[in-house]
């Protein structure tokens, strides 16, 4: 509640990291329609009962650690013994024929008194906790193939802040190196064919900078323009630096011609999603190039050739990225080139796919 949880950018993550990795799926549908009628009080009720009833079946040894906490929670949620329904009422209060939805919950004015009483407590501990949350690492998964250009923690601490807020607690496990797969743009494909959310580095020569990309839809030849304003252009050595897409509404609308220049005659819900991703080039893919973010002459925020051998990087309509590779660096030479997909930090799963229930739902 301190850090905003009861809001939409709150919620977000509640669903994606508490309902969504521990409870089975029809039973976070169950939920998602229960929040849909009667709004955000639902998550905090029903979460606080799973976390209880979980807690009270949960073994000394899977209270010892924080990952055997949740993996404890989940062995409950999906046992044969356990009934949503049962946590349904205990959430509303149930009791007999009536519902008592108020006195199975601390009233606000306790929760007040409660926190103002644990305040010194917060105070000396609140510092290095909201470090813990928000200046983490990604972990990563250790392969045959060991991994170079997201090797040392502090690469990795990097990816963290540069990634949307929904996927900063996930794993790298390393698809495709330059070294091992071959260098070309089929390789490339083939290597990325399994995986949606992807991050791209890349080494430049001469330099030694890593710079590289988010890609939040498979890579894959196409004719078409893809992705979306999820996409990230990055440098992450040396000056860790990363550039978000920015929507301007007004400017692609007159663009597509979809409004005329008074701003005040602009009806927004005219937009068009696909124009949007027209008009970023968000992820662009063909046989003897990939590029993310493009501009109306041609160049691209980042682009690489068809043997990954040359890439090339300007300033990107949306992104408004600086040259990744250097102020005055637009055409550079490519040194190695690695994919990772991201997987749950939770079970280690991919967060692609039916895993990934909530995309573009809280958007």
């Amino acid at each position: 509640m301190y850090s905003g949880a009861l809001t939409p950018e709150g919620l977000d993550p509640i669903f994606r990291r508490l309902f969504a990795t521990v409870l089975k799926k029809e039973h976070v549908y169950r939920i998602l329609d229960i929040y849909t009628i009667e709004g955000y009080k639902v998550i905090f009720r029903i979460g606080t009962v799973l976390l209880c009833l979980a807690h009270f079946y949960l073994t000394p040894d899977e209270l010892r650690t924080a990952e055997s906490f949740w993996a404890g929670v989940k062995r409950v949620a999906h046992s044969d013994t356990f009934a949503f329904d049962v946590l349904l009422k205990q959430s509303y209060g149930f009791n007999g024929k009536k519902y008592r939805s108020r006195r199975s919950f601390p009233r606000r004015r306790f929760i007040q008194k409660l926190m103002s009483y644990n305040e010194p407590w917060a105070e000396k501990r609140a510092t290095s906790h909201i470090l813990d949350l928000t200046r983490r690492p990604l972990g990563f998964v250790q392969g045959e193939i060991p991994i170079i250009l997201a090797k040392h923690a502090s690469e990795r601490l990097s990816l963290a802040e540069s990634l949307p807020f929904a996927y900063k607690s996930t794993k790298l496990e390393l698809i495709y190196s330059s070294n091992v797969h071959g260098r070309s743009l089929d390789m490339f494909y083939k290597h990325c064919a399994r995986a949606k959310h992807t991050i791209t580095l890349i080494e430049v020569l001469n330099t030694g900078a890593t710079i590289g990309m988010f890609a939040t839809e498979t890579w894959h030849k196409s004719s078409k323009v893809y992705g979306d304003g999820e996409c990230v252009l990055f440098r992450l050595k040396p000056d860790p630096v990363s550039f978000n897409w920015a929507r301007d509404i007004t400017k692609s609308m007159r663009i597509l011609n979809l409004g005329s220049d008074d701003d005040d005659d602009i009806d927004n819900n005219a937009y068009d999603i696909k124009s949007e991703a027209m008009l970023a080039q968000f992820m662009i893919s063909r046989e003897n190039f990939i590029s993310m973010g493009g501009n109306e002459d041609g160049t691209s925020g980042l682009r690489l050739n068809e043997d990954l051998s040359q890439g090339s990087s300007s300033k990107a309509r949306g992104f408004n990225n600086e040259p990744l590779a250097g102020k005055d660096i637009s055409e550079f030479d490519v040194g190695l080139v690695e994919v990772y997909h991201l997987l749950r930090e939770m079970d280690g799963k991919a967060i692609d796919g039916e895993e990934d229930l909530w995309k573009g739902m809280f958007d």
